[in-house]
């Protein structure tokens, strides 16, 4: 009995380190944020990550960041990401992080 209390102990003394972690990681996200232009777009995948690949059709590189959603609460992860003309990229968060992908802003 001893041995199941210590492991549950451990267990969620890790998940509390992993939130505590990857709290420090987001960022508040604006009310009326601006938007990226049309020809930047992402497509969202929903396994056990939120992946999300971002293609730039524009001339230009572009700077996106992704906004996520947990339990309703919208999140943008501390992370910009530089997509050249004609080029994907892609991202992701776990599924304990993230539950939806909301859309692109710009960073």
């Amino acid at each position: 009995m001893k041995r199941i209390t210590r492991a549950m102990g451990a267990a969620v003394a890790g998940l509390a380190l992993v939130g505590a972690v990857h709290g420090t990681a987001r960022a508040a996200v604006p009310e009326a944020a601006a938007s990226v232009p049309g020809c930047v777009v992402a497509k969202p995948v929903h396994l056990v990550t939120v992946t999300v690949r971002i293609t730039n059709n524009c001339s230009t590189t572009q700077q996106v960041n992704v906004q996520y959603s947990k339990g309703g609460v919208r999140f943008v992860p501390d992370e910009c990401h530089t997509v050249a003309p004609g080029r994907t990229v892609s991202t992701g968060e776990p599924s304990w992080v993230a539950d939806r992908y909301v859309g692109l802003i710009p960073c």
